[in-house]
């Protein structure tokens, strides 16, 4: 095998109370790449049908950063190239970067018949997120690889569980953050009655998820004492919106991974209201919001027929 063409969804990484340790795959939007095998020793990234220049330099890139970790721990040389076509939003939390450093750990793994495991293409592929967000840290990247719902038990040794995850509908409102990434915002330390109540919440979510009860889950994602503080800062009007969509029926609202986009978890019946009350929402707050309705998925890294 010398090239592979490969499908990776959008993440919604922390879901409320999970900082760094939860993630979700969604069935849509998506990028697709292609990998393939050159004749050179380089790694090469194009860029495709993207509405922002993003980096093509290797060491620059998320999905060729990680290939160059990979191959420098393996001590291999070849020629790479990486081509993404583009077609979910970046920068917006949706965890685009993640799926770009997942899909390419995958693509060369397979191509170059690796045998890596799950967790080992997980510990590898995250590396490639300290470009984008400045840690390398796993939710996404997991999340994206192999679909579901997913939670970090331990990062040395790297050991991910996942759980399949029932069709949840959705509604997102797209927004770029400003800055590259708020993660060097966010204190490092937590009071104990903060750190109890935040325990609890991850521990509903995992419960609500065996149950498969999406009210529960709803209520269990609402609850945030690390990052929705610190991320709801750059999205204007954040804690009324997110009081409106609650009230209208919604049964949870946060920040999506990094932000600035937020979530809703909604039943199918009223996503098309709260989908147009959020759009509201943003619109009298002066912003261009850009809704997607949605909803969970179990597949992450998928191989395409060309």
């Amino acid at each position: 095998m010398k090239e592979i063409y490969l499908r990776a969804p959008a993440t919604v990484g922390n879901v409320g109370p999970g900082f760094d340790i939860f993630a979700f795959s969604l069935k849509e939007p998506y990028d697709e790449f292609e990998i393939r095998l050159t004749n050179s020793d380089s790694i090469d990234v194009e860029i495709q049908n993207s509405i922002v220049e993003l980096p093509t330099v290797p060491s620059d890139n998320t999905g060729s950063l990680a290939v160059i970790h990979l191959l420098e721990k393996l001590g291999i040389k070849r020629g790479i190239h990486i081509t993404i076509q583009k077609k979910m939003p970046i920068s917006s939390g949706l965890g685009s970067s993640g799926a770009s450093a997942a899909a390419s750990i995958y693509g060369v793994n397979k191509i170059l018949g690796l045998g890596l495991s799950n967790n080992e293409m997980i510990d590898i592929a995250r590396r490639g997120e300290v470009v984008s967000g400045g840690s390398p840290h796993a939710d996404n990247v997991a999340a994206a690889l192999l679909g579901g719902f997913i939670f970090i038990r331990s990062y040395k040794p790297m050991d991910v569980g996942r759980i399949e995850i029932p069709r949840i509908p959705l509604v997102l409102n797209v927004m770029r953050k400003k800055e590259k990434t708020t993660r060097s915002f966010i204190p490092g330390e937590l009071s104990l009655s903060l750190v109890g109540e935040q325990t609890s919440h991850c521990a509903m979510v995992i419960h609500s998820l065996m149950k498969g009860d999406i009210e529960e889950f709803g209520e269990a994602i609402r609850c945030d004492h690390i990052s929705e503080p610190i991320r709801s800062n750059s999205i204007k009007g954040y804690w009324e919106i997110k009081e409106k969509i609650l009230d209208a029926g919604a049964y949870g609202f946060n920040i999506s991974g990094g932000g600035s986009s937020v979530f809703a978890v909604c039943n199918e019946e009223n996503q098309d209201e709260i989908a147009h009350l959020m759009e509201q929402e943003f619109k009298k707050r002066g912003q261009t919001p850009h809704i997607i309705t949605t909803e969970t998925c179990n597949e992450g890294v998928k191989e395409l027929n060309n």
